[in-house]
């Protein structure tokens, strides 16, 4: 995700009356990230970019920032549970008053992070990366998984998203793979392997969920992400994050966005701000506003009433 973030070239500005505009950086900035809980969000970017939002995404205002200048590339928050990963394999989590890092135990760059039940924590990234925490962060493991057996190839597959429901624990990444435990990380088994790579998806407490990816990948499930079915693709978009609340689903990527209102089974093309000539990469809601909050190039932030 970030790799495809990185090769695009600037775009121009959008206008300073946008009404969808809720913080703009400046042209070398970029935010890959954002996370809520109810109404207090966290978006995290390049040079260790922390913004806090405290009113559901209204409006954005530097936060506390961890000791790096490395990119931060996910984020996690539940009331006081805070957690980034970066670059270089770093964790930082918070401890009430600021950020410290925690031993990883990999220099890969990490993608994404998910907060489990009982101190349950769920890192992922390039090269196979998973790791995972069962004392909120304070140690990590990592499970040893045969990449031969699963891709009969040598390769370790970059992992981008990750999501946890109960003690089932789900991670997806290259070569549309998608792996699940059942048990809070001690087994391991593929439910699923393609072509496009996903790079993002949802999962909720009734089963359901979207994927999205490469050249315009979208999949559905209703089974908790055991199985997987192929929907409407949204053209050659590379599409780097969706959002969805009940049957609303909102999808955002390279020069593209789309909205759906029938769980990712059609969709319609969003054409608002920026979007149409920039990135988004990721995007989130407040519980009390329940509007797609983008995060993306320039260090912007955008609400869209879809």
């Amino acid at each position: 995700m970030l790799l495809l973030a990185c090769l695009l070239p600037a775009f121009a500005e959008a206008a300073t009356d946008d009404p969808a505009l809720r913080y703009r950086g400046t042209p070398h900035d970029a935010l890959y990230d954002i996370a809520f809980d109810g109404s207090y969000g966290l978006a995290v970017g390049s040079g260790g970019t922390v913004l806090e939002s405290t009113d559901g995404g209204r409006s954005w205002a530097a936060g506390v920032r961890p000791n790096t200048e490395l990119a931060l590339l996910g984020v996690a928050v539940e009331g006081e549970r805070r957690f980034l990963v970066s670059q270089s394999g770093k964790i930082f989590r918070y401890d009430g008053a600021g950020w410290s890092e925690v031993e990883s135990g990999t220099d890969a760059r990490l993608f994404q992070v998910a907060l489990g039940a009982g101190g349950l924590v769920v890192g992922v990234g390039g090269f196979g990366a998973i790791l995972v925490s069962q004392d909120d962060g304070l140690t990590w493991s990592s499970p040893k998984l045969d990449w031969m057996a699963i891709l009969d190839d040598y390769v370790e597959p970059h992992l981008y998203a990750v999501e946890i429901v109960g003690d089932r624990i789900t991670v997806a990444g290259e070569f549309g793979l998608v792996l699940q435990s059942p048990d809070r990380g001690s087994t391991w088994s593929v439910v699923r392997r393609g072509v496009e790579s996903i790079f993002d998806f949802t999962l909720n407490e009734k089963g359901g969920g979207i994927a999205v990816g490469q050249n315009g990948l979208v999949l559905g499930t209703s089974d908790g992400g055991r199985t997987w079915k192929e929907l409407t693709a949204l053209g050659e978009t590379n599409l780097l994050g969706v959002w969805q609340s009940g049957t609303r689903a909102f999808a955002v990527g390279i020069r593209g966005a789309y909205a759906s209102h029938d769980s990712g089974k059609t969709w319609k093309s969003v054409v608002r701000s920026d979007i149409e000539t920039g990135w988004y990469q990721a995007v989130a809601s407040s519980a009390p506003r329940d509007k797609p909050i983008l995060v993306g190039h320039r260090g912007r932030i955008l609400e869209l009433d879809e």
